[in-house]
């Protein structure tokens, strides 16, 4: 128990230098901010690391979000899901919100999908994060044509996520094209219908931010900084970072999503893979701010200050910094587990008690 207690004082020690360096790091860098002009170039888009965000009025304005809901679970021989998708379009008269619609519906049934596919266990897990994400931007796609919003906003990024690119020839790889062809779908729709696309990512993991500031340290700001800010910098994610840097109403300067777009597994996918941009936003005094993916091609920095300006007018909680519009949007497509339950009933009552549907072990422990 000594052992114990002493190994857990050690990490506490070790976790708190290193966020106090990172504390360090990120009061240096807003102090600097006001004394440094950066110079602009394909990965720095402006010439500040902060950026205030200018005001907005809401007037004759349309802001669609769009949240997913999933529920899975594994049997012996199949796999059943439940998906659900729900879109919510508030509009705006003279600053105040005037209406509201939901689509399909505000109460949608989900959609039941059963797996024969013999996946194992991490084939499943992506295959369900592709179905859910085609099942999103497929109701993405159909608010836009429907509703022609403004601005659209997804739960998460703008490019596929939690993925990789599966082997030609194996069982992921057709679902991996399908999910593809829908956010090229959506790509196409958005640029027909002028609607801005940004993505809300709550709980970013990406460090590209501390990236370019690594690369830019020695030849943009003193030379004599001390070498532990670049160490800090390649262990920190960037929402960590900018948790010391930003304050309410402001975010960072815009950046590609990637450096090497043509490189990249997923974007190269794209024809619009050099023109999916990021930048954080602080959106609430109490929270860490969020990353905003978006779609930009003319005027990107006007879209990064229009897109932030919607999102400052959308947050209500000082300690929750996600937009309303995206909060409704979840709570309309959450799943609760009796419906999967009650999925699985109406199959083994149609089809008996059959080996493909018997639990898995791992669930009948009888201990």
């Amino acid at each position: 128990m000594r052992d114990f207690i002493e190994i857990t004082d050690n990490l506490a020690k070790i976790i708190s230098n290193l966020e106090n360096q990172r504390k360090n790091v990120g009061n240096f860098l807003r102090d600097s901010n006001s004394l440094t002009d950066l110079e602009v170039t394909d990965e720095i888009l402006e010439n500040k690391i902060i950026v205030q965000v200018p005001e907005l009025n809401l007037e004759n304005l349309k802001v669609a979000g769009v949240d997913g809901g999933l529920l899975k679970k594994s049997f012996h021989g199949i796999d059943l899901m439940l998906l659900k998708s729900i879109g919510v379009i508030f509009s705006y008269q003279n600053g105040k919100l005037s209406n509201t619609e939901y689509y399909p519906d505000a109460i949608s049934t989900p959609e039941p999908k059963v797996i024969m596919d013999p996946f194992n266990d991490l084939e499943f897990e992506i295959n369900s994060h592709i179905e859910r994400q085609i099942k999103e931007v497929l109701t993405a796609t159909e608010v836009v044509d429907k509703f022609e919003p403004d601005i659209l906003f997804m739960h998460g990024s703008v490019i596929p996520h939690y993925t990789f690119v599966p082997e030609k020839g194996s069982l992921l790889h057709e679902n991996y094209k399908r999910m593809i062809l829908a956010y090229t779908d959506l790509f196409e729709a958005v640029k027909l219908k002028k609607t801005i696309l940004a993505g809300v990512i709550e709980d970013s993991r990406g460090v590209r931010f501390c990236e370019i500031l690594n690369n830019i340290f020695l030849t943009q700001f003193n030379p004599n900084l001390p070498p532990e800010m670049k160490i800090v910098l390649t262990r920190t994610k960037d929402s960590n970072l900018l948790s010391y840097i930003l304050q309410k109403g402001e975010r960072s300067f815009v950046f590609p999503y990637s450096s090497k777009a043509s490189q990249h597994p997923i974007l190269r996918e794209f024809e619009v893979k050099d023109k999916i941009f990021t930048f954080y936003l602080r959106t609430v005094e109490f929270d860490r701010p969020i990353r905003i993916d978006f779609l930009g091609d003319k005027g990107v920095i006007d879209k990064a200050n229009f897109i932030s300006s919607i999102l400052l007018k959308l947050v209500g909680h000082s300690n929750y910094g996600i937009p309303s519009v995206l909060i409704e949007a979840d709570q309309r497509a959450k799943l609760q587990e009796q419906e999967l339950e009650m999925f699985y009933n109406d199959i083994v009552n149609k089809t008996g008690n059959i080996s493909s549907l018997f639990e898995q072990r791992r669930n009948q422990r009888p201990f």
